[in-house]
Protein backbone atom coordinates (compact mmCIF):
# COMPACT_ATOMS: atom_id res chain seq x y z
CA UNK A 1 0.00 0.00 0.00
CA UNK A 2 2.80 2.40 0.95
CA UNK A 3 4.57 1.60 -2.31
CA UNK A 4 1.48 2.50 -4.38
CA UNK A 5 0.83 5.75 -2.54
CA UNK A 6 4.51 6.61 -2.62
CA UNK A 7 4.67 6.14 -6.39
CA UNK A 8 1.52 8.15 -6.93
CA UNK A 9 2.98 10.99 -4.91
CA UNK A 10 6.22 10.90 -6.89
CA UNK A 11 4.30 10.81 -10.14
CA UNK A 12 2.23 13.84 -9.08
CA UNK A 13 5.36 15.79 -8.20
CA UNK A 14 7.03 14.90 -11.51
CA UNK A 15 3.95 15.86 -13.52
CA UNK A 16 3.71 19.15 -11.64
CA UNK A 17 7.39 19.87 -12.22
CA UNK A 18 7.20 19.11 -15.96
CA UNK A 19 4.03 21.18 -16.28
CA UNK A 20 5.75 24.16 -14.66
CA UNK A 21 8.69 23.77 -17.02
CA UNK A 22 6.32 23.62 -19.99
CA UNK A 23 4.57 26.80 -18.86
CA UNK A 24 7.87 28.62 -18.35
CA UNK A 25 9.29 27.66 -21.72
CA UNK A 26 6.05 27.83 -23.69
CA UNK A 27 5.67 24.11 -24.27
CA UNK A 28 2.35 22.33 -23.99
CA UNK A 29 3.03 18.62 -23.77
CA UNK A 30 1.06 17.75 -20.62
CA UNK A 31 -2.48 17.89 -21.96
CA UNK A 32 -5.42 15.50 -21.84
CA UNK A 33 -6.13 13.20 -24.74
CA UNK A 34 -9.35 13.73 -26.67
CA UNK A 35 -10.88 10.68 -24.96
CA UNK A 36 -10.68 12.50 -21.63
CA UNK A 37 -12.92 15.35 -22.78
CA UNK A 38 -16.70 14.97 -22.39
CA UNK A 39 -18.65 14.20 -25.56
CA UNK A 40 -21.73 16.37 -25.19
CA UNK A 41 -23.33 15.46 -28.54
CA UNK A 42 -22.82 12.29 -30.54
CA UNK A 43 -23.23 12.58 -34.30
CA UNK A 44 -23.17 16.38 -34.32
CA UNK A 45 -21.79 18.90 -36.81
CA UNK A 46 -22.02 22.65 -37.29
CA UNK A 47 -21.11 25.40 -39.72
CA UNK A 48 -19.47 28.68 -38.62
CA UNK A 49 -21.80 31.22 -40.24
CA UNK A 50 -24.90 30.93 -38.02
CA UNK A 51 -24.54 32.19 -34.46
CA UNK A 52 -24.84 32.03 -31.57
CA UNK A 53 -24.90 28.25 -31.83
CA UNK A 54 -23.99 27.60 -28.17
CA UNK A 55 -25.21 29.81 -25.30
CA UNK A 56 -24.73 29.81 -21.53
CA UNK A 57 -27.79 30.87 -19.53
CA UNK A 58 -28.21 31.07 -15.78
CA UNK A 59 -31.70 31.61 -14.40
CA UNK A 60 -33.59 29.04 -12.38
CA UNK A 61 -31.09 26.58 -13.84
CA UNK A 62 -27.52 26.92 -15.03
CA UNK A 63 -27.04 25.31 -18.41
CA UNK A 64 -25.47 25.60 -21.83
CA UNK A 65 -27.71 25.26 -24.87
CA UNK A 66 -26.28 24.25 -28.24
CA UNK A 67 -27.52 23.41 -31.71
CA UNK A 68 -26.20 21.12 -34.44
CA UNK A 69 -27.00 18.89 -37.42
CA UNK A 70 -26.65 15.10 -37.44
CA UNK A 71 -25.99 12.67 -40.28
CA UNK A 72 -29.73 12.14 -40.78
CA UNK A 73 -30.22 15.84 -41.48
CA UNK A 74 -32.06 16.44 -38.19
CA UNK A 75 -31.88 19.95 -36.75
CA UNK A 76 -31.10 19.33 -33.07
CA UNK A 77 -30.83 21.37 -29.88
CA UNK A 78 -29.39 20.10 -26.60
CA UNK A 79 -28.96 21.46 -23.10
CA UNK A 80 -26.35 20.45 -20.52
CA UNK A 81 -26.70 21.21 -16.83
CA UNK A 82 -23.59 22.93 -15.45
CA UNK A 83 -23.87 21.10 -12.13
CA UNK A 84 -25.33 17.66 -12.78
CA UNK A 85 -23.93 17.40 -16.36
CA UNK A 86 -27.29 15.95 -17.40
CA UNK A 87 -27.99 16.37 -21.11
CA UNK A 88 -31.39 16.75 -22.76
CA UNK A 89 -31.93 16.72 -26.51
CA UNK A 90 -34.77 17.71 -28.82
CA UNK A 91 -35.13 17.40 -32.60
CA UNK A 92 -36.45 20.71 -33.91
CA UNK A 93 -36.89 19.49 -37.47
CA UNK A 94 -36.53 15.84 -38.44
CA UNK A 95 -34.54 15.06 -41.59
CA UNK A 96 -34.62 18.60 -42.90
CA UNK A 97 -31.47 18.31 -44.97
CA UNK A 98 -28.09 16.62 -44.60
CA UNK A 99 -26.07 19.83 -44.64
CA UNK A 100 -24.16 21.59 -41.88
CA UNK A 101 -25.31 25.03 -43.10
CA UNK A 102 -28.64 24.36 -41.38
CA UNK A 103 -27.31 24.63 -37.82
CA UNK A 104 -29.72 26.53 -35.52
CA UNK A 105 -28.93 29.82 -33.82
CA UNK A 106 -30.24 30.47 -30.30
CA UNK A 107 -31.72 33.58 -28.66
CA UNK A 108 -33.02 33.87 -25.09
CA UNK A 109 -35.96 36.19 -24.49
CA UNK A 110 -36.25 38.32 -21.31
CA UNK A 111 -38.64 35.77 -19.78
CA UNK A 112 -36.17 32.91 -20.28
CA UNK A 113 -38.01 31.33 -23.21
CA UNK A 114 -35.92 30.34 -26.20
CA UNK A 115 -36.17 31.27 -29.86
CA UNK A 116 -34.33 29.08 -32.36
CA UNK A 117 -33.78 29.88 -36.02
CA UNK A 118 -32.50 27.63 -38.77
CA UNK A 119 -32.54 27.46 -42.55
CA UNK A 120 -32.05 25.12 -45.42
CA UNK A 121 -28.90 25.63 -47.44
CA UNK A 122 -30.31 28.18 -49.85
CA UNK A 123 -33.97 27.42 -49.15
CA UNK A 124 -36.53 28.16 -46.42
CA UNK A 125 -36.17 29.93 -43.07
CA UNK A 126 -37.63 28.39 -39.88
CA UNK A 127 -38.34 29.58 -36.33
CA UNK A 128 -39.47 27.79 -33.16
CA UNK A 129 -40.19 29.08 -29.66
CA UNK A 130 -39.98 27.05 -26.47
CA UNK A 131 -43.21 26.76 -24.48
CA UNK A 132 -41.45 27.14 -21.16
CA UNK A 133 -38.48 29.11 -19.84
CA UNK A 134 -35.11 27.35 -19.84
CA UNK A 135 -36.73 24.21 -21.21
CA UNK A 136 -36.14 22.49 -24.55
CA UNK A 137 -38.60 19.62 -24.02
CA UNK A 138 -41.67 21.40 -25.45
CA UNK A 139 -41.91 23.79 -28.38
CA UNK A 140 -44.54 25.76 -30.23
CA UNK A 141 -45.26 24.81 -33.82
CA UNK A 142 -42.53 25.50 -36.32
CA UNK A 143 -43.02 28.64 -38.42
CA UNK A 144 -41.67 29.25 -41.89
CA UNK A 145 -40.72 32.90 -42.34
CA UNK A 146 -40.36 34.54 -45.75
CA UNK A 147 -39.80 38.14 -44.56
CA UNK A 148 -41.83 39.30 -47.54
CA UNK A 149 -39.36 37.85 -50.04
CA UNK A 150 -40.45 36.10 -53.22
CA UNK A 151 -38.37 33.71 -55.29
CA UNK A 152 -35.51 34.02 -52.81
CA UNK A 153 -33.42 31.23 -51.29
CA UNK A 154 -32.28 31.87 -47.70
CA UNK A 155 -29.26 30.69 -45.73
CA UNK A 156 -27.80 31.32 -42.26
CA UNK A 157 -29.40 33.08 -39.28
CA UNK A 158 -27.94 35.70 -36.93
CA UNK A 159 -30.37 37.03 -34.29
CA UNK A 160 -29.48 40.10 -32.20
CA UNK A 161 -31.57 41.82 -29.50
CA UNK A 162 -30.90 45.49 -28.62
CA UNK A 163 -32.01 46.72 -25.21
CA UNK A 164 -31.68 50.38 -26.28
CA UNK A 165 -34.31 49.75 -28.96
CA UNK A 166 -36.88 48.28 -26.56
CA UNK A 167 -35.55 44.75 -27.04
CA UNK A 168 -36.06 44.84 -30.77
CA UNK A 169 -34.84 41.59 -32.34
CA UNK A 170 -32.89 41.98 -35.55
CA UNK A 171 -32.48 39.00 -37.82
CA UNK A 172 -29.64 38.94 -40.34
CA UNK A 173 -29.51 36.37 -43.12
CA UNK A 174 -28.29 35.77 -46.66
CA UNK A 175 -30.50 35.30 -49.68
CA UNK A 176 -30.13 34.55 -53.36
CA UNK A 177 -32.53 34.64 -56.27
CA UNK A 178 -33.77 31.37 -57.72
CA UNK A 179 -32.11 30.32 -60.95
CA UNK A 180 -33.19 32.23 -64.02
CA UNK A 181 -33.48 29.83 -66.99
CA UNK A 182 -32.50 32.49 -69.50
CA UNK A 183 -29.52 33.62 -67.42
CA UNK A 184 -28.35 30.77 -65.13
CA UNK A 185 -25.13 32.60 -64.19
CA UNK A 186 -27.03 35.53 -62.72
CA UNK A 187 -26.99 35.39 -58.92
CA UNK A 188 -27.93 38.36 -56.79
CA UNK A 189 -26.46 37.39 -53.44
CA UNK A 190 -27.72 39.65 -50.65
CA UNK A 191 -27.24 40.20 -46.94
CA UNK A 192 -30.59 41.16 -45.42
CA UNK A 193 -32.11 42.22 -42.14
CA UNK A 194 -35.63 42.18 -40.71
CA UNK A 195 -36.79 42.94 -37.19
CA UNK A 196 -39.46 42.07 -34.65
CA UNK A 197 -40.79 44.32 -31.90
CA UNK A 198 -42.95 41.62 -30.29
CA UNK A 199 -40.38 38.91 -29.52
CA UNK A 200 -40.77 37.08 -32.80
CA UNK A 201 -44.55 37.03 -33.22
CA UNK A 202 -44.37 39.27 -36.29
CA UNK A 203 -41.53 40.42 -38.51
CA UNK A 204 -40.99 43.29 -40.91
CA UNK A 205 -40.25 42.69 -44.55
CA UNK A 206 -36.59 42.15 -45.26
CA UNK A 207 -34.33 44.97 -46.39
CA UNK A 208 -31.00 44.20 -47.99
CA UNK A 209 -27.89 46.21 -47.23
CA UNK A 210 -25.24 44.30 -49.23
CA UNK A 211 -25.58 42.90 -52.74
CA UNK A 212 -23.42 41.11 -55.31
CA UNK A 213 -25.38 42.98 -58.02
CA UNK A 214 -25.85 39.83 -60.05
CA UNK A 215 -22.22 38.68 -59.90
CA UNK A 216 -22.15 35.04 -58.79
CA UNK A 217 -18.53 35.37 -57.65
CA UNK A 218 -19.21 38.24 -55.24
CA UNK A 219 -21.20 36.45 -52.55
CA UNK A 220 -20.86 38.37 -49.24
CA UNK A 221 -20.17 36.29 -46.11
CA UNK A 222 -21.00 37.75 -42.71
CA UNK A 223 -20.14 37.43 -39.02
CA UNK A 224 -21.81 39.55 -36.34
CA UNK A 225 -21.21 40.68 -32.78
CA UNK A 226 -23.22 43.12 -30.68
CA UNK A 227 -23.00 44.91 -27.35
CA UNK A 228 -26.68 43.89 -27.07
CA UNK A 229 -27.48 47.50 -26.25
CA UNK A 230 -27.22 49.80 -29.25
CA UNK A 231 -24.46 48.58 -31.59
CA UNK A 232 -24.19 45.73 -34.07
CA UNK A 233 -20.80 45.09 -35.68
CA UNK A 234 -20.41 43.41 -39.07
CA UNK A 235 -17.38 41.51 -40.35
CA UNK A 236 -17.89 40.59 -43.99
CA UNK A 237 -16.33 39.73 -47.33
CA UNK A 238 -17.00 40.58 -50.94
CA UNK A 239 -16.70 37.00 -52.12
CA UNK A 240 -15.96 33.34 -51.50
CA UNK A 241 -12.23 32.53 -51.77
CA UNK A 242 -12.84 29.64 -54.15
CA UNK A 243 -14.41 32.10 -56.59
CA UNK A 244 -11.59 34.65 -56.62
CA UNK A 245 -9.94 37.30 -54.51
CA UNK A 246 -11.96 38.37 -51.47
CA UNK A 247 -11.29 41.21 -49.03
CA UNK A 248 -12.25 41.66 -45.37
CA UNK A 249 -14.45 44.57 -44.24
CA UNK A 250 -15.87 46.00 -41.04
CA UNK A 251 -18.76 48.35 -40.35
CA UNK A 252 -21.27 48.82 -37.56
CA UNK A 253 -24.88 49.85 -37.02
CA UNK A 254 -26.11 52.25 -34.36
CA UNK A 255 -29.28 54.36 -34.03
CA UNK A 256 -30.51 53.79 -37.56
CA UNK A 257 -27.19 54.42 -39.32
CA UNK A 258 -24.30 52.42 -40.72
CA UNK A 259 -20.84 53.57 -39.66
CA UNK A 260 -17.23 53.05 -40.66
CA UNK A 261 -15.01 51.58 -37.95
CA UNK A 262 -13.81 55.09 -37.00
CA UNK A 263 -17.39 56.27 -36.44
CA UNK A 264 -17.89 58.12 -39.71
CA UNK A 265 -21.45 57.73 -40.98
CA UNK A 266 -21.74 55.68 -44.16
CA UNK A 267 -25.48 56.08 -44.63
CA UNK A 268 -28.89 55.93 -43.01
CA UNK A 269 -30.39 52.44 -43.09
CA UNK A 270 -33.37 53.90 -44.98
CA UNK A 271 -31.15 55.01 -47.85
CA UNK A 272 -30.95 51.52 -49.28
CA UNK A 273 -28.06 49.10 -49.84
CA UNK A 274 -24.50 50.06 -49.04
CA UNK A 275 -21.89 50.69 -51.71
CA UNK A 276 -19.26 48.20 -50.59
CA UNK A 277 -16.61 50.15 -52.52
CA UNK A 278 -16.98 52.98 -50.00
CA UNK A 279 -16.52 50.80 -46.90
CA UNK A 280 -13.05 50.64 -45.36
CA UNK A 281 -11.21 47.33 -45.45
CA UNK A 282 -9.35 45.43 -42.77
CA UNK A 283 -7.56 43.43 -45.44
CA UNK A 284 -7.44 44.49 -49.11
CA UNK A 285 -6.97 41.49 -51.41
CA UNK A 286 -6.62 43.79 -54.43
CA UNK A 287 -3.36 44.99 -52.89
CA UNK A 288 -2.26 41.82 -51.15
CA UNK A 289 -3.26 39.53 -54.05
CA UNK A 290 -4.05 36.77 -51.57
CA UNK A 291 -7.49 35.30 -50.97
CA UNK A 292 -9.13 35.56 -47.55
CA UNK A 293 -12.14 34.47 -45.53
CA UNK A 294 -13.57 35.52 -42.18
CA UNK A 295 -13.84 33.58 -38.93
CA UNK A 296 -14.90 35.63 -35.93
CA UNK A 297 -15.51 39.09 -34.47
CA UNK A 298 -15.68 40.19 -30.82
CA UNK A 299 -15.51 43.41 -28.78
CA UNK A 300 -12.82 44.27 -26.26
CA UNK A 301 -13.50 45.84 -22.86
CA UNK A 302 -13.69 49.29 -24.48
CA UNK A 303 -16.13 48.14 -27.16
CA UNK A 304 -13.55 48.14 -29.96
CA UNK A 305 -13.76 45.33 -32.53
CA UNK A 306 -11.31 42.42 -32.70
CA UNK A 307 -11.42 39.94 -35.58
CA UNK A 308 -9.89 36.71 -36.82
CA UNK A 309 -9.69 35.65 -40.43
CA UNK A 310 -7.62 33.46 -42.75
CA UNK A 311 -5.45 34.22 -45.76
CA UNK A 312 -4.71 31.61 -48.42
CA UNK A 313 -1.43 31.99 -50.32
CA UNK A 314 -2.22 28.40 -51.33
CA UNK A 315 -4.91 25.88 -50.44
CA UNK A 316 -2.32 24.00 -48.41
CA UNK A 317 -1.39 27.11 -46.43
CA UNK A 318 -4.21 28.55 -44.34
CA UNK A 319 -2.67 31.52 -42.52
CA UNK A 320 -4.61 32.72 -39.49
CA UNK A 321 -4.69 36.46 -38.78
CA UNK A 322 -5.70 38.50 -35.74
CA UNK A 323 -6.64 42.16 -36.17
CA UNK A 324 -7.84 44.70 -33.64
CA UNK A 325 -8.94 48.32 -33.89
CA UNK A 326 -6.86 50.62 -31.68
CA UNK A 327 -9.10 53.65 -32.15
CA UNK A 328 -7.24 54.94 -35.20
CA UNK A 329 -6.30 51.96 -37.33
CA UNK A 330 -6.45 48.19 -37.65
CA UNK A 331 -3.43 46.38 -36.24
CA UNK A 332 -3.25 43.16 -38.25
CA UNK A 333 -0.85 40.39 -37.31
CA UNK A 334 -0.24 36.90 -38.59
CA UNK A 335 -0.84 34.15 -36.02
CA UNK A 336 0.29 30.90 -37.62
CA UNK A 337 0.11 28.72 -40.71
CA UNK A 338 -2.55 26.20 -39.69
CA UNK A 339 -1.91 23.78 -42.54
CA UNK A 340 -4.32 22.81 -45.28
CA UNK A 341 -8.07 22.28 -45.63
CA UNK A 342 -10.11 19.97 -43.39
CA UNK A 343 -12.14 18.41 -46.21
CA UNK A 344 -11.43 15.24 -48.22
CA UNK A 345 -11.20 14.61 -51.96
CA UNK A 346 -14.20 13.44 -53.94
CA UNK A 347 -14.12 10.14 -55.82
CA UNK A 348 -12.84 12.11 -58.80
CA UNK A 349 -9.90 13.32 -56.71
CA UNK A 350 -11.13 16.94 -56.64
CA UNK A 351 -11.42 18.79 -53.34
CA UNK A 352 -14.54 20.95 -53.49
CA UNK A 353 -13.97 23.09 -50.40
CA UNK A 354 -10.25 23.77 -50.20
CA UNK A 355 -10.71 26.89 -48.06
CA UNK A 356 -12.41 25.20 -45.12
CA UNK A 357 -9.89 25.81 -42.35
CA UNK A 358 -9.73 24.12 -38.96
CA UNK A 359 -11.00 27.38 -37.48
CA UNK A 360 -9.82 30.32 -35.38
CA UNK A 361 -12.24 31.98 -32.95
CA UNK A 362 -12.29 34.53 -30.14
CA UNK A 363 -13.33 34.49 -26.53
CA UNK A 364 -16.04 37.17 -26.70
CA UNK A 365 -15.62 37.97 -23.01
CA UNK A 366 -11.88 38.51 -23.42
CA UNK A 367 -10.66 38.57 -27.06
CA UNK A 368 -7.05 38.38 -25.90
CA UNK A 369 -7.90 34.67 -25.90
CA UNK A 370 -8.17 32.82 -29.18
CA UNK A 371 -8.83 29.16 -29.83
CA UNK A 372 -7.64 27.64 -33.06
CA UNK A 373 -7.45 24.35 -34.91
CA UNK A 374 -4.27 23.57 -36.82
CA UNK A 375 -2.46 20.58 -38.26
CA UNK A 376 0.06 18.94 -35.94
CA UNK A 377 1.66 15.78 -37.34
CA UNK A 378 -1.07 15.63 -39.97
CA UNK A 379 -4.01 15.85 -37.55
CA UNK A 380 -5.96 18.97 -36.60
CA UNK A 381 -5.56 19.83 -32.92
CA UNK A 382 -7.13 22.54 -30.74
CA UNK A 383 -4.90 25.13 -29.11
CA UNK A 384 -5.43 28.09 -26.79
CA UNK A 385 -3.42 31.21 -27.65
CA UNK A 386 -3.42 34.10 -25.19
CA UNK A 387 -2.07 37.54 -26.07
CA UNK A 388 0.54 38.54 -23.50
CA UNK A 389 1.70 42.04 -24.44
CA UNK A 390 3.04 41.64 -27.96
CA UNK A 391 3.61 37.91 -27.66
CA UNK A 392 1.40 34.85 -27.58
CA UNK A 393 1.34 32.34 -24.78
CA UNK A 394 0.21 29.01 -26.20
CA UNK A 395 -1.29 25.90 -24.70
CA UNK A 396 -2.36 22.70 -26.43
CA UNK A 397 -5.87 21.55 -25.58
CA UNK A 398 -5.68 18.32 -27.61
CA UNK A 399 -2.67 16.34 -28.79
CA UNK A 400 -1.77 13.02 -30.41
CA UNK A 401 -5.37 12.73 -31.64
CA UNK A 402 -6.46 9.94 -33.94
CA UNK A 403 -9.08 12.11 -35.67
CA UNK A 404 -9.40 15.80 -36.43
CA UNK A 405 -10.47 18.42 -33.91
CA UNK A 406 -12.01 21.32 -35.83
CA UNK A 407 -14.32 24.35 -35.75
CA UNK A 408 -13.89 25.43 -32.14
CA UNK A 409 -16.53 27.73 -30.67
CA UNK A 410 -16.46 29.65 -27.40
CA UNK A 411 -19.82 29.32 -25.65
CA UNK A 412 -21.60 32.66 -25.82
CA UNK A 413 -22.46 34.67 -22.69
CA UNK A 414 -20.23 32.65 -20.34
CA UNK A 415 -18.07 34.90 -18.15
CA UNK A 416 -16.27 32.38 -16.01
CA UNK A 417 -12.55 32.41 -15.25
CA UNK A 418 -11.81 30.00 -18.09
CA UNK A 419 -13.85 30.02 -21.34
CA UNK A 420 -16.11 27.11 -22.23
CA UNK A 421 -14.90 25.84 -25.59
CA UNK A 422 -16.66 23.31 -27.80
CA UNK A 423 -15.39 21.71 -30.99
CA UNK A 424 -16.04 18.97 -33.53
CA UNK A 425 -14.05 15.73 -33.37
CA UNK A 426 -14.15 13.10 -36.09
CA UNK A 427 -14.24 12.86 -39.86
CA UNK A 428 -15.35 15.85 -41.94
CA UNK A 429 -15.24 15.30 -45.70
CA UNK A 430 -17.67 17.93 -46.98
CA UNK A 431 -20.61 19.97 -45.71
CA UNK A 432 -22.93 17.09 -46.68
CA UNK A 433 -20.59 14.25 -45.61
CA UNK A 434 -19.49 14.25 -42.00
CA UNK A 435 -19.28 12.04 -38.94
CA UNK A 436 -18.27 14.11 -35.93
CA UNK A 437 -19.13 14.55 -32.26
CA UNK A 438 -19.13 17.72 -30.18
CA UNK A 439 -16.70 17.90 -27.27
CA UNK A 440 -16.24 20.46 -24.51
CA UNK A 441 -13.10 21.47 -22.62
CA UNK A 442 -14.59 21.24 -19.11
CA UNK A 443 -16.28 18.42 -17.23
Amino acid sequence: MYYTKHNKKIKSIVVLFITLLCNVYGYSQIVPSVSEYPVIAKDATWCWFADPRAVYYKGKHEKIYYGYINTKGDVVISSRDANTKEIHTYILNEKLQVDDHNVPSILFLPDGKILTFYTEHNGRFFMRKSKNAEDISEWEEEKVLSFGLKNQLICYSHPVMLSAENNRIYMFFRSRNKRIPDNPKYADWRQNYAYSDDFGKTWTDAQYYLSSKGDYNKVPYLKIVSDNKSKIHFLFTDGHPKLGLSSVYHAYYEKGKFHQTNGDVISDVKEGPLDIRKINKIYDSDKGKIKSWIWDIALDKKGKPVVTYAQYPSVKDHIYHYARWNGKQWLDREIINSGKYITSPEKTGAVLEEHYSGGVVLDHYNPDNIFLSRQVNGVFEIEHWKLNGKDWKTKAITHNSKSNNIRPYVVDNFKGKEPLVMWMNGVYEHYVRYKTDLLINKE
